[in-house]
């Protein structure tokens, strides 16, 4: 009996153990920003590409609609519309870049530990169930702390391969320069474009869409696949045939292998 004790008393003095160094040890390291430098300028680099694309959408829409006549009031409404979407899209790279370091912390500093002082419980008082529920929270904790940077290594991968359409935008932006290109004084009444700066408004237009779908699947669509799969192999796990043993198959084929 003495013996039995002993080794519960060993086992939760280990589990505090764990726990304690997962909250004091592993949760600092893992909400460190600097634990995560690569995949946090990876991040900062679509930030700038998007604020850029972005705010030239805004500035080009805004100087096309100051044009007199309705010349170019599409092209104007669709580069506005084009504007919301790259918001959008910023705000999931910046939700994306504070959970890399949040995600840590919270799987290291909250789960992990809970999960250990659910152990603890099931060391003393021999409920199973505790530790069924200590496993889900673990494997929910590791599925947080991955999913940030399984999806940013994901979309980096897609990304590479298409940041050539990115660069091109950002230089067809760079050249396009309206008050040069007009005739008669640009905010003059009798303003127009020439021909030229038709075709670089054309040809920014043309870019921008491929830089607004390359980064809609690179920042949206690819985490929301990662977060669907594993959100997938949880419940899975999670499933009564896999967390439940049965025992009386276990007994019944004991009993064909004796016969």
């Amino acid at each position: 009996m003495k013996n039995v004790d002993l080794k519960k008393v060993t086992a939760v003095v280990v589990l505090l153990l764990v726990a304690v160094i997962s909250f004091t040890q592993i949760a600092p390291w893992a909400g460190d920003p600097e634990t995560h430098r690569h995949t946090i300028e990876q991040t900062e680099e679509k930030i700038e590409s998007v604020i850029l694309l972005s705010g030239g959408a805004a500035a080009t829409s805004a100087t096309l609609s100051l044009l007199p006549g309705d010349m170019c009031t599409p092209i104007a409404d669709q580069l506005a519309e084009m504007s919301t979407y790259f918001v959008i899209i910023l705000s999931a790279l910046y939700l994306e870049k504070f959970l890399v370091s949040l995600s840590g912390f919270s799987t290291f500093g909250v789960l992990i530990p809970v999960a250990c002082l659910l152990l603890c419980g099931w060391v003393l008082t021999g409920k199973r169930k505790l530790t069924e529920i200590a496993g889900k929270i673990a494997l929910i904790g590791l599925v947080i702390f991955l999913i940030v940077p399984i999806s940013v290594k994901l979309s980096d991968l897609v990304y590479q391969t298409q940041a050539v359409k990115v660069e091109s935008a950002v230089e067809e932006y760079n050249n396009l320069n309206l008050e040069e290109d007009s005739e008669g004084g640009f905010l003059n009444e009798v303003t127009s474009i020439t021909s030229k700066t038709v075709d670089k408004i054309t040809s920014f237009l043309e870019r921008l869409m491929e830089s607004l779908a390359v980064m809609i699947v690179t920042a949206c669509i690819i985490p929301l696949l990662v977060l669907a799969i594993l959100v997938w192999l949880v419940k899975t796990v999670f499933s009564a045939n896999v967390l439940t043993l049965d025992i009386s198959s276990i007994e019944k084929l004991a009993e064909k292998l004796k016969g």
